[in-house]
């Protein structure tokens, strides 16, 4: 009997390999492959990161402007005797450009001096009267609750009559500072340092990554003789006393305060398929635009806010020379 060839034998062929031609196919299209899936990886992986970081610079800057919000609305906030007369009758708030010549290291508020050559962030100090209801409350050892400051720290009633308080019964007077510093990290922040009573309490970073704060104030038009204060806008200042000086008639035309803060992110952000001219473009609080070559993105956050407890409730006629607030605690 003839026997079969083995090269001819059923299934020889299925036993053949690749060629090297096939192999090298097949590794290219591998490789291109996972080329970009890499590429894809490594754009989506930088987007999210940057995603992130900015997701987190919006939350500071959001927490930052909602902070100084609630505390500007306070400003000049006063309970009022059995007479009608308000407990404290004194200025409520207080800017600077350039900020504070001791940065608010627990100065008397009338006291406080610009930095006439300072060029960087502006601080402002406002004054209130505290309670249980306005503030957070700080709990001591014997279980007793009082108002606290901007640090979270007790604020004890006392004399403030030196203050600007309308007698010497004892008042939780609250007078929190506000200012850019750096903190302990070098990280610019945030700061605030407040009344624990007769005296200051700790100057405290509250929320990182502010770099600037710039202060305005809203001002109605001039006063005339004979007619009711102006209560419509009429523009907007800076935060020094040389434009308002230190008379109650051009403090009366103080309708509201605009605040602007610059927030960085916490870290560089990765640059991805951008330019690092691109990446550190932003519009400062000045309105002009900037660009920073360290890869922290940046963005400033404005808002308006009114002065609710220090504009006239009723119209009164302006006269020159006298005081236009003077019905507010003298009624």
């Amino acid at each position: 009997m003839t026997k079969l060839s083995t090269s001819r034998r059923p299934g020889a062929r299925a036993q053949r390999g690749l060629s090297l031609v096939e192999l090298m196919v097949a590794m290219t299209i591998g490789l291109f492959l996972m080329g970009a899936v890499g590429v894809i990886y490594v754009n989506t992986s930088t987007t999210s990161r940057s995603s992130t970081l900015e997701s987190q610079m919006n939350e500071d800057a959001a927490l930052a402007l909602e902070l100084l919000q609630q505390q500007i609305r306070l400003t000049g906030f006063s309970n009022v005797d059995n007479s009608g007369a308000r407990l404290f009758p004194g200025r409520a708030v207080r800017g600077c450009d350039g900020g504070f010549t001791d940065n608010a290291a627990g100065t008397a508020f009338e006291a406080l001096a610009c930095d006439a050559t300072g060029s960087g962030p502006d601080a402002i100090a406002v004054r209130y009267e505290a309670s249980l209801l306005n503030s957070q409350f700080v709990t001591d050892a014997t279980g007793v609750r009082s108002p606290g400051n901007c640090a979270h720290e007790g604020i004890t009633a006392w004399d403030a009559s030196a203050e600007g308080a309308a007698s010497a019964t004892p008042l939780s007077l609250a007078d929190n500072r506000y200012y850019i510093a750096n903190d302990a990290d070098g990280t610019p922040s945030l700061f605030c340092q407040g009344r624990t009573g007769s005296g200051f309490g700790n100057a405290t970073a509250l929320i990182p990554n502010i770099e600037d704060l710039q202060v305005q104030y809203a001002v109605t038009a001039a006063p005339t003789a004979g007619n009711p204060l102006p209560h419509q806008v009429a523009g907007y200042v800076g935060a020094d006393h040389a434009v308002l000086g230190a008379t109650a008639t051009n403090w009366s035309r103080v309708a509201a305060l605009r605040i602007c803060i610059l927030a960085r992110t916490a870290r560089p952000a990765p640059t991805g398929d951008n330019s690092i001219n691109d990446l550190g473009s932003y519009i400062d609080c000045d309105g002009t635009e900037q660009t920073a070559t360290d890869r922290f993105l940046r963005r400033a956050y404005v808002t308006t806010i009114q002065l609710r407890n220090m504009r006239p409730g009723l119209p009164s006629d302006y006269v020159s020379g006298e005081d236009p607030w003077a019905f507010l605690y003298e009624n």
